[in-house]
């Protein structure tokens, strides 16, 4: 077995080529808005069938840690945006801002005085990946307390506050902090209201980030092998290498598996109406994205850590590639509650 092999239960799909290799940490924002161009425009995102979507996004997250965090977000957007029967705007690059971090989130009015696309916005997102970078961004925002409508809306001239990022980890990604204070935007509503949250391919787009995360695991298992080539011998590198093989491979064939699960529960599901799913397939849905994101995620970070003890003090500070990937990693995976997702799914042992 080669390193370009890996795996042999589910074979790890080779990377994409990476533009501007020779300075990877350094890209900037033109740089990388370029570079999701390029990926996007590789494949028509929004018709692939579950298979093919999730060994493209494990082909991204082998590239490289924080384009294909970016890269995801782009192809969840248009692939949202299908869902709902409605196209992105021609050239943009697009990301999902949703995360609701610490209560956070937009607060939104209609200004009915400009038309049917004219809204007031107000509050914080937190995590807005690609701010800076994109040109525009898929947000939940919040009418009252419990009712939210999608829109599509522009967000290249929306400020990032760069200050709140302390870690240089994931520092390509953008994922800064926005503050608006009524904020007066022309944005398209995307579905009705609730649709967002209660649609068939909410939970399944989890799916997609756990794809990205095993293709990590092949990125640090590469990068892993790469370091160590010239290293004298040592006998405990043979069965850590053993675990990180293993590991990979149980990520692999989560997400493999979940893609053809996926496939069948969706079949049925109609794109492009954009209405809401039925609470038996939401159900079985959310409980699919949430063994397929726990798994994967532990196996990574076992992963992970084994790559820190095989290349030891010497690779973690010599070896910038490696140590960024292991940071950025790191990071990513964390934002997967552990603890939610396993009290989740033990609920039905413990009631």
């Amino acid at each position: 077995m080669t390193s370009a092999d890996l795996t042999t239960l589910v074979p790890a799909p080779a990377p994409h080529g990476f533009p501007g290799d020779d300075h990877r940490h350094e890209l900037t924002t033109t740089e990388l808005h370029d570079a999701m161009a390029r990926l996007a425009a590789e494949r028509d995102w929004a018709t692939l069938s579950w298979p093919e979507l999730l060994d493209a996004l494990v082909a991204l997250g082998r590239t490289d840690v924080p384009l294909s965090r970016l890269t995801e977000g782009h192809v969840d957007a248009v692939r949202i945006l299908g869902e709902a029967g409605a196209g992105p705007v021609a050239g943009a690059m697009y990301g999902v801002w949703a995360s609701r971090s610490h209560a956070t989130g937009l607060r939104a009015r209609r200004d009915e005085s400009c038309g049917d696309d004219a809204w007031v916005l107000d509050g914080t997102l937190r995590f807005a990946s690609g701010s800076g970078v994109l040109d525009r961004a898929l947000v939940p925002v919040w009418l009252d307390g419990s009712t939210s409508v999608l829109v599509d809306v522009a967000v290249d001239d929306w400020t990032p506050d760069t200050t709140m990022w302390r870690t240089g980890a994931m520092r390509l990604s953008h994922s800064h902090t926005i503050h608006l204070s009524d904020r007066r935007v022309d944005a398209r509503q995307v579905g009705p209201e609730g649709w967002y949250l209660g649609r068939a391919g909410f939970f399944p787009g989890g799916v997609g980030v756990a794809a990205v995360w095993a293709g990590l695991g092949a990125r640090l298992l590469d990068l892993t092998v790469a370091a160590t080539t010239s290293a004298p011998p040592n006998p405990t590198r043979a069965p850590r290498f053993g675990r990180m093989r293993a590991d990979l491979a149980a990520a692999l064939a989560l997400v493999t598996t979940a893609g053809h699960r996926l496939e069948t529960l969706l079949a049925d599901s109609p794109r492009g109406q954009a209405v809401l799913a039925p609470q038996e397939l939401v159900a079985q849905v959310h409980d699919l994205s949430t063994e397929v994101r726990a798994g994967v995620a532990t196996a990574v970070l076992l992963l992970a850590e084994e790559a820190r003890r095989i290349v030891g003090p010497a690779g973690l500070a010599y070896d910038e590639d490696l140590t960024a990937a292991l940071h950025d990693t790191e990071l990513y995976l964390r934002q997967q509650n552990p603890d939610s997702d396993a009290a989740h799914l033990g609920r039905w042992a413990a009631s």
